[in-house]
């Protein structure tokens, strides 16, 4: 979730380079090339597949949005065509049979548990027939609320005046559209960085100072229902743990890391009746786990621990608790999205 340090240089350089690359027709043979001298386990993250169509008007978290149901069903279709889609039971069967990999496995990731992993993403996967892992923050479905950090944004966006303070630094913006983006980018950050004590306390105190009031949420907005996620666990999907109210969890005491840890998994596996054998670290981050949170991952059960840090996987010489991932964001186009697989180092 850190997607508000990404540089718009950065992003026009690869836009170009995806561009040349697809002019000069060298992607398969880059493709083969990578697969002929690295085997990989490619990893992609989502969050949310959303149809929005107008950025000013809306009021939530716009950069947790993926792509929208066109861009993605073109994704899904070409990760058919190209990849071996498959989901994390499979590449532990295929890892205790000693199968060699062949560097053509890909898992598709979504991380949250937003209402349109079900409606949108789900629906869309299921029609052409692929798998998908979906990480879920477990205290949040079924709620009639949304998630903190997206309220967060929601209540920076709407609000009359820009004068707050968060851990200890005290902020006084005029309340115009880019002063709201760089507010929303400060608070994140630094939400992120302290305990989690001080974050549940920073935030209701930055809505007392924004004069943030209840309000009517968007159903595009609530997380999944149990109903949802148990017929996506019987239909080919993958249910894994993203918490439970999605802390740092390098922030927490050992007893609430744990507890965040552990509960998540036996819910999941109450709730769906299937093992939940997989966690992606919310946030994801470098900062965000530790050693001991991987440790208390694997003595939980888990069998892998997914980061949010960008990169791939070495087939040969998986790091099972802090897997790498390729991040998808809504300004990826079709040409950076299969880039972003031929050279995933720029990225």
């Amino acid at each position: 979730m850190d997607f508000y340090k990404v540089g718009h240089k950065d992003i026009m350089k690869k836009k170009l380079l995806a561009i040349a690359t697809s002019w000069l027709g060298i992607g398969g043979l880059l493709i083969r090339l990578r697969r002929l001298f690295k085997k990989e386990v490619i990893i992609l993250a989502y969050h949310r597949i959303l149809d929005t169509h107008d950025d000013e008007s809306y009021l939530f978290d716009e950069e947790l949005i993926s792509a929208n149901s066109d861009a993605f069903l073109w994704q899904i279709n070409f990760l058919k065509k190209h990849y071996d889609v498959i989901s994390f039971a499979e590449l532990s069967q295929r890892l205790a049979s000693n199968k060699p990999l062949t560097g053509r496995e890909l898992i598709i990731t979504f991380d949250d548990g937003f209402s349109d992993n079900y409606s949108n993403a789900y629906r869309l996967l299921d029609s052409v027939d692929i798998p998908a892992v979906f990480y879920i923050s477990t205290g949040y479905i079924g709620a009639d609320k949304t998630f903190w950090f997206n309220e967060v944004v929601h209540a920076i966006k709407v609000a009359k005046k820009l004068s707050f303070s968060i851990a200890d630094t005290t902020y006084d913006f005029e309340s115009s559209k880019k002063n709201k983006e760089k507010a929303i980018q400060l608070v994140l950050n630094q939400l992120k960085e302290i305990p989690n004590s001080e974050r549940l306390n920073a935030i209701e105190s930055l809505y007392r100072e924004l004069d943030f009031k209840a309000y009517a949420i968007p159903a595009s907005e609530l997380p999944m229902t149990w109903e949802n996620i148990n017929e996506m666990a019987s239909n080919n999907m993958e249910i894994g743990s993203h918490a439970v109210s999605h802390p740092i969890l390098s922030r927490l005491t050992d007893e609430e890391m744990q507890q965040e840890i552990i509960d998540s998994k036996n819910t999941i596996e109450t709730m769906t009746k299937k093992v939940c054998r997989t966690i992606a670290y919310p946030v994801g981050g470098r900062n965000a786990f530790t050693e001991k949170v991987q440790k208390i991952s694997e003595t939980a059960g888990y069998e892998y621990g997914l980061s949010y840090i960008s990169g791939n996987n070495k087939a040969n010489a998986l790091n099972k608790y802090s897997l790498a991932r390729l991040h998808v964001e809504r300004y990826t186009s079709n040409e950076e999205f299969k880039l972003m697989l031929y050279l995933p180092e720029i990225f």
